[in-house]
């Protein structure tokens, strides 16, 4: 009599597909991690991005006001908030302050702060604006 061969089992056994699992779901939460972290940064540069927008049109604005002298009356400790469109839940704060008339020194410093839709800080513009 011949002895019976046996044929060689094919596939996985349990352990191995208990480990293969594991290492599956380890990676899946990595990822998930990974996806949120990603989304959370660019939601804010996002909202960064349409800040600095908003600031810098305020500057633009206030750089073609044709009337030098009153640019700090008109826009000093002005304030904007915004409830629809592009800046949707922004804040928009403008500062002039003159420097002079003297001889030598006669500018006004713009400053433009945005704040709002969950920014850590406040996005700063500024510029230097000289009497012609």
């Amino acid at each position: 009599m011949t002895p019976r061969r046996q044929k060689p089992r094919a596939g996985f056994t349990l352990v191995e597909v208990i480990v293969a699992l594991s290492i599956l779901a380890g990676v899946l939460i990595g990822l998930s991690d990974f996806t949120r972290r990603f989304t959370t940064a660019t939601r804010v540069a996002a909202s960064t991005t349409v800040a600095s927008d908003a600031g810098s049109a305020r500057l633009e604005t206030i750089k073609g006001w044709r009337v030098y002298g009153s640019i700090v009356a008109t826009y000093h400790s002005t304030s904007d908030t915004f409830t629809g469109g592009p800046w949707d839940g922004l804040t928009r704060q403008t500062f002039a302050v003159r420097t002079g008339p003297t001889a030598t020194d006669d500018f006004v410093t713009v400053t433009v702060l945005v704040s709002g839709r969950g920014l850590t800080a406040p996005v700063r513009k500024s510029t230097i604006i000289a009497a012609f």
